[in-house]
């Protein structure tokens, strides 16, 4: 089996080692923390999906798994269009909705569709401190129990002179330390945060 850098990189997803404008390299963090998942029947969720480069590794990292995507933009490519229910999906196994993901009850309305019970979130949506914030209180209710809920880009809110800091919310990474504080006094249902650069993925306790 392939690992999912590899294939990352055959899809040309920046979360690859390598890319040709910047390798995050996200993929080797996901495979030792839920590459144990990747032949089970499981839920991925992505905000955030651009021209499907990721979204093509998920549908072939996880041969098992029902992949969904959410994005602002619509329409621009097989990845960003919904295929209503009657008509035919090129992709069965994945399924996309428009959403603006600084809409709380837009978030509704996508659980009503999609379900609930992700064992995956990915937010790689705008990277502003509010969507971020406002995207884990939505969707960390729909994670099941083990699940693991992933935020990617997290220097975008430590630059200098970031516009990635929303007025009225606290900046990523005072977010996470909060997360962490009540984490460490049993006060949320976090069981483990695990920190790479960039990259913060929280397990959701069993």
């Amino acid at each position: 089996m392939n690992s999912l850098d590899e294939i990352a990189i055959r899809c040309g997803a920046d979360k690859a080692s390598t890319h040709p404008v910047k390798g995050h390299d996200y993929a080797t963090p996901y495979e030792m923390t839920f590459g144990h998942l990747r032949e089970d029947q499981i839920k991925i969720l992505e905000v955030g999906v651009g021209g499907g480069e990721s979204i093509r590794m998920w549908l072939e990292a996880f041969p098992n798994a029902h992949i969904y995507g959410a994005d602002i933009v619509a329409n621009t490519n097989p990845f960003n269009t919904h295929y209503p229910v009657g008509t035919t999906n090129p992709n069965p196994r994945y399924d996309f909705l428009k959403h603006d993901q600084s809409d709380r009850v837009g978030w509704a309305c996508y659980l009503a569709y999609s379900g609930r019970d992700f064992s995956v979130i990915i937010d790689d949506g705008g990277h502003f401190s509010g969507q971020i914030i406002t995207t884990f209180e939505c969707l960390w209710p729909a994670l099941r129990p083990g699940g693991f809920y992933c935020i990617e880009d997290l220097a975008a809110g430590s630059t200098q002179g970031t516009v990635f800091l929303t007025p009225g919310y606290p900046s990523h990474m005072d977010w996470l330390k909060g997360l962490i504080e009540k984490m460490n006094l049993g006060q949320n249902d976090i069981a483990e945060i695990h920190l790479w650069k960039e990259l913060a993925i929280i397990l959701k306790k069993a």
